[in-house]
């Protein structure tokens, strides 16, 4: 159960503008690399989260992901979690979309390239 509070915290914690170290990164990308149920409480909660931005943020996220504005949400969070799962997401990369930056990374993964 600790893996999963570790997960949620991430979840939060970037969703909500903090940082997050390197070691409790290190440990949820572990967590989510491992368990199929923490992906889905990570995808799960982040959705919500994202689905309660204005909808002038979501459409924007839209435009960059090229999806609807209806899906996004729950694309969104998906491309997120296995960016974050795979390795190709760094603790760099969350933190800056924490700050509301955009690294070229982080839109090539939510374009799902």
């Amino acid at each position: 159960m600790a893996c999963r509070h570790v997960v949620l915290a991430l979840s939060l914690l970037a969703l909500a503008g903090c940082g997050i170290s390197q070691t409790n990164y290190d440990a949820s990308r572990e967590a989510l690399r491992g368990s199929p149920s923490l992906r889905n409480d990570f995808v799960r909660t982040c959705t919500r989260n994202i689905s309660r931005k204005p909808y002038a943020t979501r459409r924007n996220i839209a435009k960059l992901m090229n999806a609807s504005v209806s899906s996004t949400p729950r694309l969104y969070c998906s491309r997120l979690t296995r960016g974050i799962a795979n390795g190709r997401l760094s603790r760099s990369d969350i933190n800056a979309a924490a700050r509301g930056q955009v690294t070229p990374t982080i839109v090539r993964v939510l374009q799902g390239r």
